[in-house]
This record gives C-alpha cells, structure tokens and sequence, in this order.
C-alpha cells in the first residue's frame, strides 16, 4: 500500500492567503458544527477547517484539537492545498509516509495516524484551506462512498465561507451606486418640463400618448393614458409585458401580435400599428380604446421606437353595439316565435319574414324571400292546391286578387294534411302582416281527446280498484265492480244505489267519515286516506286506502267529487312489520339505536315535566373480538344473542336494553330518586355477563364495561346524555375494563375530547367523511405539472375542518390509520388513473402502516384496482420511518421499488439519520423541508439546500422544494438547482374536480 492515496490528480491551482476578512468569527459557531457532525458520522476524533495565512494554517473551526493553528511546513493541508479544489488527499498511516512521518502532529500531540482532506476555494476559484479529518489509529475503511460524504461536507464549508466573502463585496458594490443616482437627477428635472407641457396638451385634447422603446422593449406613458387606464399615476416605464396585462384577456394575444409586427417592422401603416381593444381599470371596468402608432428611426435606418397616441372611443362603441343588438334582439325574437310571419309592404313586396314561415308554407327560398313578390308567392300556392280547403270566402278573394280578404282569420288544410291558422292584419302604411300558427297537433290532440272520452267508461267498469262519483255529503251514485266487491257484493249492479245515493260511511273508527269529508272540502282533494273498514256484506274488517277529489263547475263551485278505493290490508302488514324492523335488532330482537333514541327523548320529556331522573348505561364488550376471531361469526351471533337475554333478565319492567350495534348495548333506567338503583343493576349486569356461556360445547366468557350518566343532571337531552354515558365508558375502559364508571362534570376534558375525536375519525372511516386535495408538484426546468401531492382532508359535520396534525396522531395511535392509509391509496390512484400521460401522485405513508403488516398488499391492490401503472405512484415516507426498524423498512421499500413504485424521502432535513440512510436506500426524490426554503436567505439554509442539490445531483435523484410561497423563494431555488417546487405560491391543494380541470387545462395548453 502507498504511502497517500489522492482521489484525483490534475494541474495545481493557485495557494493565496485567506482574506482577512475570512479569518473574523462570523461564521465560527455554523462551522463548529460542521466540524462536529463530520467527527461524529465518519467516527474520527478530529475534525479542522485550516485556511492559509501567510506561513501558518489558522485553524477556521476545529473539533478534538485545542491548538488554533500549525505552521504551513509541518501541516498535511500544506500539501492538500495543492490538489485541485473539491480533490481529496488521503493518507491511511502517517507514519509509513515519509512526508509526514517526522511531522509535530504525528510524533506529539495529537499523535495523528490517519489523515484525508480537501481542497476549498474562494468565490474566486483560488485554493484558501481545506477539510480534514484525523485519526489516531490507522484507516484503511474510507470507501468511495465515504470520499463522496467527505467532499459533499467540505462543499458546505466552502458555501458558508464563500457566502460571507460575497456579501463583503455586495457592500462596496452598493457605495458605487450611489454616486449614479446623483448623475440622474439634473435629466430627470428637464424632463419633468417636457412632460408638463405634454400633459398640458393631452387634458384639453382628452387623449394620451406613449413610446415603446424597441432596444429596452419598455412603454412610457403620459398623463392622458395614465388617466385613461386609470393606472400608473406615478407614469413609470413599463415593460411591454405588464402594459399588456391591463387588456383584456380576449384581446391580449392580438395586441401583443401588433406591437411584435411594428417592432419587427412588418407594421401596415409605415410600419406602425393601429388597433381597437378593450382594458381593464383597477375597478374592474372595461373601456375600449383606439390606438394608432407610427414607428420611429435612427440615424442609420433602424427602427428604434414607436410613438403612438391613445383614446378612450367607449363611448362611440356601446352605441355601435346598440344598435347591432337591436337588430339581433327583433331577428332573434322573429325566429324564436312558434308562428310563421311575413310582412308584406304598400308594393305588394315581401319586406320581413322569419324561418318558421318558410317551414309552414314549404316554399322555395327562391320564391320565398325578402323583396319578393307576394302575389306571385299566392298564385304558386293556389296552383299547388293549398286554398282547396279553405273557407269558401277566401278562395273567392284569390281570384278576385286585389284588397283585403274579408276574413281576417281563418284556417286551411294544406295537400299534405297540415292545419294552419292564419291571421292577416293590415298596416296602417298600406301592407300588412300575415302570421301562420301550425294547428294541427291541437286538432289531433282533440280527437285523440274524443276517443279517450269514449274508453274513459270501459276502464271505469274494468278497473281493479274502486272508482266511483258521490254527492258532496258521501252517497255514492255511481261506481264500478271492483268497489262493488270491495264493500262485500258480487258485482255493480248488486250495489244498493238509489235516487238518495249510498252511504259510505263503512268505517270502524268513529267519526272517520267526517274527517274525510272536512279534508276534502279544505283541501279539495285527499290522497292516501288510509283507514279501517268493515264490509256492508259479511261486516269483514279490511284496510283501504282512498283518493279523491273534487269536481266543480264553470264557478269553481264544487258539484260532487270522484275518487278510487283500493285494498291495502296486506301493505298495513307489510307495514307494521316493516316499522317492528326498523326499530328493532333482527339478530337479538332488542330495540335498536333509533327505538333508543325515541324512548330516552320521550323519558327526558317526561322527567323535564314530572320531575325525577333518567339513567343511560352505555355497555361495551370487552373480549368480544377475540371470540369472533377465534369460533366465527356464527359463534359471536350465539354470543351476543344470549348477553341480550341476560341484559333482559337482569333488568324490570320499565327499564330497557337496546343494541345499538357490533356489541354495543345501551340501557334505558327510570330512576325517580334512587341512585343506589343503578350502582345495582350495573353490578348485576356485569356479574350477569361474566358468567360462562356455552357455545356449542365451547365455554368462553366475556366482560362488559358500563359507563353511566344521570340526567336532567348529566345533559338535558337524549344527545347529550348518551355522549356523556360513553364519555363515562371510556373512563371504566381505561380503569381496566368489566367496571362501571360514572360521568363527572370534572372528568379531564383533554380525555374527553380525545375520545370524542376517536369516535367521530371511525364514524368518519366508516361513512366515508374524508376527501382527499391535490396539491400540484411543477418541474421548474419545462414550468409544467409533473405529478400532485395527495393530502388528506376532514370537514367535520359539526367542527368543520380538521386539521390533519390533529386527527392523524389519533389514527396512528388507534391503530386506524391503517385503513385510512388503505382508502387515501385506492382513492389517489383511482383518481391519478383518469390523469393524462404520465402524472404522477404522492401518498404520505405513516411509520404506524410500515410496523403492520399489509402496507405492499394494500399498494398492490390500489393499483390493480384503479389500473395506475405503478411508476406513476409515489409514496413519501419521513426520516421517523428509518429509525423504527431500519432493516426491515428499507427491505420493505426495495420491494416496493422492485414494484416499480418511486421512493421519496420527505421533510428531508429534520431528522438524524439523514446521510446514513441515503447512502443505504436509492431514493427517487428528496423533499427539502419547508423550514430551509423558508429562511433560504439565511446563509445557513441556503448552504443546505445547495449541498442538498449536490447529493440530488451525484446520486441521480430528484430534488423537490416545499413550502415555495413567494417569487423570491422560486427564483432561489431554481438558482440552487432543484429540480421541482410546491408550494402555495405555485398551487394550494385543491379537491379532485378542481384538480381535473388544472390537469385538462395544462393539457390543452
């Protein structure tokens, strides 16, 4: 082995002495720590940044050495320094090197036997020091892998000291400016004076002027325009391109394509330009100028500029505009009529006529239009045939074919079966104006009118419900067969009907009868009347329900009413066993939630009028999961059929067990004035549960943890209450379950609305509460959207939002955040699928779902069941994932890598393990976190994210800033290197329609 070992070789750059500036102590505690992380990842003792001065190295910052400084011939940078800056010296064992064996740190303090540094350089290029490591044993384990960390810490040096020499110089750079400003103000006064008198000129004349400098690409503007756009008081040069965001979007693109033809000299009018456009005011108003610009040369024929004048013509263009949209509005409202017209003139000449027209008469455009004659439009009519079947005075006027028809309305038949009205008015000009209306859907309509007429009496008599007509005060006169069987008769005709009518009032329930006959004089009509009857032949009770309405006269007197009756015996079954279903557990037969919830608000009415309490148990199972998983389902529906039957055993008359759901159980308990009451069912309750149960030969046993409220004085509503009681049965949870516990106004609130929160996150799971928002990720080199980040969403009913640094810890710590997990990535890709091309979306994926397992089969199902190809997911993970179990994630997420799925490592920055991780696992992306783009400016941060970018750079990775909120942000990164930015600045996450839309506008463009 060689004595040293330099990583590259190449032509010696020049050694100066570091400035003095760079020797002050601005920066000595950011390179302490450096020193102090290098010594602790590469596991030496001694860490040094030396910079040249003169004959000695001054030791910049140090760590395991308290000496500041070595003389420039006993120092091993002495011979880094003339490495080419970035190369890396490394010597295993100083002492077999013949060059360092006799050095003062080798054969005294701190005895060093291992050395490897690296060149740094100024903002100049120029070699000023380096960054060394030094062992005391000998190192033969410095591996490529390692030279590369050591290179990346050196370039972190070297940032911050380049970064404090840079702003030494910016301080003199801005004394220079000063003097230039001074030079400005003698042109700016005579300008002033010229533009007095411009301005002078354009107020009386009320237009503007402006210049475009074609080298600078910049507009000036006078007064006048500044008035007429209502912006820029101040009259400062603009760019062209900000004179044209105060146009209208509409009209921006075509004035931008003026101004580039003058400046390129392809211009119609002497190479200027002339347009008519709308702009925008600050207010929002839209005015509509006139602008004519004429281009302007230099000496040696190029153009130089474009002088223009501009002025307000909106007035004139709304006037033009009213008088186009009066024509439109007499046209559009021509042709929307459902009757042909045609007005013809003194000279017997067609002057108006819409499309209906030509549609009704079915005549040639050739013949039939404006100018033409309307005789002879007549004459082709007759000789078709269409007057042969109108009305005998008409065709007698044809043929005399001079004045006006005696008739002024009448209709005809045209050849093919048409029906038209037509209508002719004369004006007072001499014309006159003949409309047509289509009758003949009508005429059919009345026909079909006819012979529905004669059907209606045979569905009257084979109807199958009753129909019948009746007097104002019930007695039938007429009816059918099927009301005839109905009231117990064999037919119609077996019906009593006599000249009184008769009577039907069949009805069990007193009074009844009245009631219909009230309703239907209030209302004139009832639907639906569902009663009790009892045959007149037989007396069988049945249930029928009843419609009817009243008739009236021309008056709107009612004269009699009708209605239909039809046997509804069977729905009154269906019915009340539907109701028995919809309030009771089909599996134990006990009240379910919805009886629960109507027996304690009726309870609560009662105590809050009588006086007295209500008790609410809520009861929860405990060991009631490990049943089901162990004997079945069926075994767990024996279980929870016979824990309802100890419930009913256990408790009176007037109390009642319901279950709510899974093995839920609530009791309902009177309890006038006796709390000892239930302290005693309680116990007995849980002594009861406890008990063995046989199940098909197995005996198991489960316990049952009870949390109870009182009230009026634990809540004043069933709501209320019961949220209480289950407040109070997560405290006997977390008392060691199979107890009871009582709700107490002091209990901790902090509990309490944890717990709350817990119940609302798996009500929400299980009825779909969450929704997911899309935040765009943007490739800052083409400036498009590469991908979006999926991020959870919570509206709470009643909260509202809910931030997810709240309800996330609380599904990680329940175990829950698993199936949320699970329904983000079926959601994300079911989504992301519909995305064109190859958008990509990011899922955060929680160090709760790496320690269970089922993380890769729920990301294999997600993309089997959406179809996202799996390079175009991306699932994000945080340092805290790494340092859980480390062996078993990052083989977990080569395995997914071998999916196809990408990798980033988000929040990079903020946690410990950074470095070592990424030299053990090839991520595909690098988020850098929000807190270093937010203080990017700092010297610090923006040394991080450059060296950030570096190891993005050699490791093949990309690199993404978060939090990207200003335009100063933006061009910084971008400036560092990143590779794509988010950030509210560039995009707030927005929900999945929203998100479309981005996603087909991007395309479109």
């Amino acid at each position: 082995m060689t004595a040293s070992c330099p990583v590259r070789s190449g032509n010696r750059e020049a050694v100066l002495p570091a400035r003095p500036g760079l020797l002050e102590t601005g920066l000595q505690d950011h390179l302490d720590a450096l020193c102090r992380s290098a010594a602790a990842l590469f596991d030496v003792p001694i860490a040094l940044i030396p910079l040249v001065d003169e004959d000695r190295f001054r030791f910049r910052a140090r760590c395991g050495i308290d000496d500041d400084g070595i003389d420039r011939a006993g120092a091993f940078c002495n011979h880094t320094i003339r490495q080419r800056r970035g190369e890396i010296l490394v010597v295993p064992d100083l002492t077999r090197d013949e060059r360092f064996a006799r050095s003062p740190l080798v054969v005294g303090e701190p005895r060093a036997r291992f050395y490897a540094g690296v060149a740094v350089g100024s903002v100049a290029g120029r070699t000023i020091g380096t960054f060394c490591l030094m062992d005391r044993i000998p190192r033969s384990d410095f591996t490529p892998d390692k030279l590369r960390i050591l290179q990346e810490f050196a370039l972190i040096a070297e940032a911050h000291l380049q970064l404090y020499e840079t702003r030494r110089a910016s301080q003199a750079e801005i004394s220079e400016r000063s003097g230039e400003e001074a030079r400005l103000v003698e042109w700016e006064a005579r300008l002033r004076a010229t533009e007095a008198a411009h301005a002078m000129v354009e107020d009386v004349a009320c237009f503007g002027h402006w210049r475009i400098d074609a080298t600078t690409d910049t507009i000036a503007w006078s007064e006048g325009v500044a008035r007429i756009f209502g912006r820029n008081p101040e009259l400062a040069a603009l760019s062209v391109e900000t004179h044209l965001g105060f146009y209208h979007p509409d009209d921006r693109e075509r004035v931008l394509r003026s101004i580039t033809d003058a400046l390129a000299g392809r211009g119609g009018i002497q190479s200027g330009y002339e347009h008519r456009s709308r702009i925008v005011r600050p207010d929002g108003e839209e005015r509509v100028i006139g602008v004519h610009g004429l281009a302007e040369y230099d000496d040696a024929g190029r153009l130089s500029s474009i002088f223009g004048v501009c002025l307000d013509v909106t007035d004139l263009t709304r006037s033009e505009q009213r008088l186009r949209d009066a024509g439109e509005v007499m046209r559009t409202t021509l042709e929307a009529m459902d009757q042909g017209l045609v007005m013809v003139g003194p000279d017997a000449r067609i002057r108006l006529l819409n499309q209906r027209a030509h549609d009704l008469l079915d005549l040639p455009e050739t013949l039939l239009h404006e100018g033409a004659s309307w005789t002879a439009v007549r004459q082709v009519q007759v000789e078709r045939g269409e007057y042969r079947l109108a009305p005998p005075e008409i065709r007698d006027w044809l043929e005399q074919g001079s004045g006006m028809p005696p008739i002024q309305r009448y209709e005809r038949t045209r050849p093919d079966g048409t029906v038209l009205e037509v209508r002719l008015a004369p004006l007072p000009s001499g014309g006159l104006v003949c409309t047509y209306t289509d009758l003949t859907a009508r005429r059919r309509s009345e026909a079909a009118l006819r012979s529905a007429e004669a059907d209606y009496q045979s569905l009257f008599q084979n109807a199958v419900i009753g129909v019948y007509r009746a007097r104002l005060d019930g007695s039938i006169v007429q009816a059918n067969r099927a009301l005839a069987r109905l009231h117990g008769y064999g037919g119609a005709d077996e019906l009593p009907l006599t000249d009184a009518g008769f009577s039907h009032d069949w009805y069990v329930e007193p009074g009844r009868h009245e009631v219909f006959l009230k309703l239907l004089g209030q209302k004139g009509h009832v639907e639906d009347f569902v009663s009790e009857v009892r045959r007149h032949a037989g007396g069988q009770r049945i249930w029928v329900s009843e419609t009817a309405w009243a008739v009236r006269d021309a008056e709107g007197e009612p004269v009699w009413f009708e209605g239909t009756v039809a046997d509804a015996t069977e729905r009154k079954r269906t019915q009340a066993l539907i109701e028995h279903m919809a309030r009771h557990d089909i599996l134990t037969g006990l009240p379910n939630r919805r009886l629960f919830q109507e027996v304690l608000t009726r309870e609560i009415r009662t105590v809050q009028r009588d006086g007295g309490g209500v008790a609410v148990l809520c009861c929860d199972l405990d060991r009631f999961k490990a049943v089901n998983d162990t004997f079945g389902h069926p075994a767990g529906d024996a279980l929870l059929r016979v824990v309802a039957r100890r419930f009913n055993e256990v408790l009176s008359e007037g109390d009642m067990v319901a279950r709510l759901g899974g093995d839920e159980f609530a009791v309902i308990l009177p309890c006038p004035d006796d709390p000892d009451r239930i302290v005693t069912i309680a116990r007995r309750l849980i002594q009861a549960i406890d008990r063995p149960i046989d199940l098909d030969g197995r005996a198991t046993t489960v316990g049952v943890s009870i949390g109870v409220a009182v009230g009026p004085r634990d809540g004043d509503s069933a709501d209320t209450l019961f949220k209480n009681a289950d407040i109070a049965l997560y405290r006997a949870k977390d008392s060691g379950r199979n107890t009871f516990r009582f709700y107490e106004s002091g209990m901790d609130q902090a509990v309490a609305t944890r717990n709350l929160l817990e119940i609302d996150l798996r009500n929400a799971i299980r009825s779909s509460g969450f929704t997911l928002h899309y935040q765009p990720i943007f490739n800052l080199a083409e400036g498009v959207v590469r991908g979006f980040e999926a991020l959870l969403r919570w509206d709470h009913p009643v909260r509202g939002p809910i931030s997810p640094g709240e309800f996330i810890p609380v599904a990680e710590e329940t175990g829950l955040i698993a199936q949320l997990g699970a329904w983000a990535l079926n959601q994300a890709c079911r989504e992301a699928a519909a995305w064109p091309g190859e958008l990509r979306v990011a899922v955060n994926v929680s160090a709760v779902q790496f320690r269970k397992a089922g993380l890769e089969q729920a990301v294999m199902r997600a993309l089997a069941n959406s179809g996202l190809p799996a390079r175009r997911l991306e699932l994000e993970i945080t340092e805290s994932v790494l340092m859980q179990d480390s062996d078993s994630v990052i083989d977990c997420l080569h395995r997914l890598r071998a999916m196809g799925v990408r990798i980033a490592l988000d929040d990079f920055g903020t946690g410990y393990s950074s470095l070592s991780y990424l030299c053990r696992f090839p991520f595909d992306k690098i988020k850098i976190d929000r807190s270093f783009i937010r203080e990017i400016d700092e010297p610090v941060a923006a040394a991080v994210v450059r060296a950030v970018v570096g190891l993005g750079e050699r490791l093949g990775t990309t690199i993404t800033a978060e939090g990207v909120e200003t335009e100063e942000q933006l061009a910084r990164i971008r400036n560092k290197g990143c590779t794509e930015a988010q950030g509210f600045l560039l995009g707030r996450p927005q929900s999945a329609e929203a998100t479309r839309t981005l996603v087909a506008r991007q395309r479109a463009a």
